[in-house]
This record gives C-alpha cells, sequence and structure tokens, in this order.
C-alpha cells in the first residue's frame, strides 16, 4: 500500500499514511469486539479494498484473527500477548516505586529499576538521589547490555542462544577501559552474577559512575527486571559497595515479592 499523504491532513513527514491506517483498524476493536470488512469499511468511511488489505496484512501477523464461517475478524493472540506485557510493565513501574523511594532516601542515591527490550536495557522507573552530585537518568533512557549493571543482571539469566544473539545484534563496543569488548569475558562475568545474585558496572559506560543491580523475579521465578542503585565512583569504595549489596538485592526482593514471585532462589 502505497504510503500516500495522512488521511486526516497531518502534516507530520515522518507520519507513515499505511501505518497510520493499521492503527486506525485497531483502534476499532475497543468499540466491539469482531467486525466484518464491510462495516468497518463504513465506518471509517474508507473502501473496502483498502480497509481489506490493511485487515489482511494484520492476520498475517497476528494481531487479528478471521473467523472462517463468518468473516468477522477479532483480536488476535499476538496483540493480546503484546497489551498483556504493557500491564507488567505498567505493574512493575507502580509497584516498584515504593521500594525505589525507600531505597534513594535511605542511601540517598539514585536507584532505578530496567527491563531488557531488544538487546538493549530500558529504564522503566526511576527515583533522583539526595546528593548535590548524583546520578542522573529518566525514564525510558536505553543502555548497552553489556556495560551496564542492570544488563548484565538480566542478561546473566537468559538462554545463552539469547545471550550470542544480542551480541551478535549490538556487538560489544566500548565505552571506557574497563567495558567487557570480549564474548568470553562476557560470560564469565555473567556466570559471577548468577553466582552473586547482583551485578556491578565498574565505570564500564562512563569513568566515575559505578552502579550495583540485583534481579527481579516474576510470578514464576524467572527475572525479568532489575533494580540497580548508582553513584560516583568516589562514593563507591569496596567498603561501601559491600553495605550497599544487600540494600539493592533486599529491595530487588520486596519488588519481586509484590509482583507474586515466589522467591529469587526459584529463578
Amino acid at each position: 500500500m502505497p504510503d500516500d499523504p495522512p488521511p486526516r491532513g497531518g502534516k507530520d513527514p515522518y507520519l507513515l499514511a499505511s501505518l497510520h491506517r493499521g492503527l486506525e483498524v485497531l483502534d476499532c476493536f475497543a468499540e466491539r469486539d469482531s467486525w466484518s470488512l464491510s462495516d468497518l469499511a463504513a465506518h471509517l468511511s474508507q473502501n473496502k479494498a483498502t480497509v481489506f488489505r490493511v485487515l489482511h496484512t494484520l492476520e498475517g501477523f497476528g494481531y487479528l484473527v478471521k473467523d472462517a464461517a463468518t468473516g468477522r475478524y477479532a483480536l488476535g493472540l499476538r496483540l493480546q500477548a503484546l497489551g498483556a506485557a504493557a500491564m507488567r510493565n505498567e505493574q512493575l513501574r507502580w509497584q516498584a516505586l515504593p521500594p525505589l523511594q525507600d531505597l534513594a532516601e535511605s542511601t540517598g542515591e539514585t536507584v532505578h529499576v530496567g527491563i531488557l527490550h531488544e538487546g538493549v536495557v530500558v529504564t522503566v522507573q526511576i527515583v533522583d538521589g539526595t546528593h548535590a552530585v548524583r546520578m542522573h537518568s529518566a525514564v525510558g533512557k536505553r543502555s548497552p547490555a553489556h556495560a551496564s549493571a542492570l544488563g548484565k543482571v538480566l542478561m546473566a539469566y537468559l538462554p545463552d542462544a539469547e545471550v550470542d544473539a544480542i551480541v551478535a545484534q549490538h556487538g560489544l563496543p566500548r565505552f571506557t577501559a574497563n567495558t567487557i569488548t570480549q564474548a568470553g569475558a562476557l560470560r564469565e562475568a555473567l556466570h559471577r552474577v548468577r553466582l552473586d545474585g547482583f551485578a556491578r558496572d565498574a565505570e564500564e559506560i562512563e569513568i566515575g559512575l559505578r552502579c550495583l543491580s540485583a534481579p527481579i523475579t516474576d510470578r514464576s521465578g524467572r527475572p525479568t527486571a532489575a533494580v540497580a542503585i548508582s553513584a560516583p565512583a568516589s562514593r563507591m569504595d569496596p567498603d561501601r559497595i559491600a553495605a550497599l549489596i544487600p540494600r539493592v538485592k533486599a529491595s530487588a526482593a520486596r519488588i519481586s515479592r509484590m509482583l507474586g514471585s515466589p522467591s529469587v532462589a526459584a529463578a
């Protein structure tokens, strides 16, 4: 389908008209459970040929299913899976907030929660520390998995094939002299994370910044997110790191329990 001008007179030069139509079609399924081609075309004031191509494409990718007997379309399992994932992430964001606030208040450091999305760490919640000099971040920030404490925790519990796929897609770029850039060294680091139950970022993304991270587990006990504390290296000497590790683990375990996880040990 050609990407002609947006149907609603939009002036955004980056808007894809075909995708816009597809999203308009999906929005209609919030109004009723199923649609026939004729009803949907009339509802959208579009011709049947255009709407059919949109429906056919969405069906092909599993976002819609067509009833062979009635010819009506309904939401597919793939779209339902995306919705369930969105709900889980939203639940994680807000249930993680009180434990993060407690950890930030008690330590004075910035704390955050991240998930792994397409091989990259995405920050989904953050609470700033109280020190004048502190780590700054934002919800939605993307970070390289191999160089961050969050990323190493999240990769540590993945099958080897998935870790290899992430490395193949994103590589192991160097950010500082401390960045892990060899696949063998990364495997060793992930093995250590599994043994210790936490990961550290020893100025691997940015000189002067250190982080500690521990896994958050879901209802099945599987690590699906991680909590981290970040601070200037000047405040992260060995004694303070040793004191912070159990607190980060405790915060991660608290969030896990709030999400219905049996225990971190079940992972």
